[in-house]
């Protein structure tokens, strides 16, 4: 399978981020890494992937600060979100959803099932969908 998108996947666990780099690197994803909110805006201003993969939890900017900036970019604004969490929380949930999301992931979760997700986000712009 060879699937031309690049991804950026920010995740404070260098182990989650390195083990995701290489399995969806196998796939055929470019895959570009950050290790907090900063560094994944800053990351996504500069090579404007096709989606990103964001942490809820993470120093210096969660995933959902990074959205909320991102809406204020236009070449970034209707980049697609897909949310991972530790927390089973219907309340990070919900405030997921109500940012835009496109789907929100509890870890630990199965790579097909991310792969899965990233395809469907990926040939459905502007489609939100919520899975949980």
């Amino acid at each position: 399978m060879s699937i031309n998108a690049t991804i950026l996947i920010a995740d404070d666990d260098e182990r989650v981020l390195k083990a995701l780099m290489i399995r969806l690197g196998h796939v055929g994803f470019k895959v570009i890494t950050a290790t907090d909110g900063y560094s994944a805006l800053s990351l996504a201003t500069k090579h404007k992937p096709s989606l990103l993969v964001l942490d809820i939890n993470m120093p210096a900017g969660d995933g959902f600060s990074v959205q909320e900036r991102m809406k204020e970019i236009p070449e970034l604004a209707a980049t697609p979100v897909i949310y991972v969490t530790g927390d089973k929380s219907d309340r990070l949930d919900q405030l997921a959803r109500r940012l835009g999301g496109f789907a929100v992931l509890h870890k630990p979760f199965h790579i097909e099932e991310l792969i899965d997700t990233l395809l469907s986000a990926l040939s459905s712009p502007g489609d939100v969908k919520q899975a949980s």
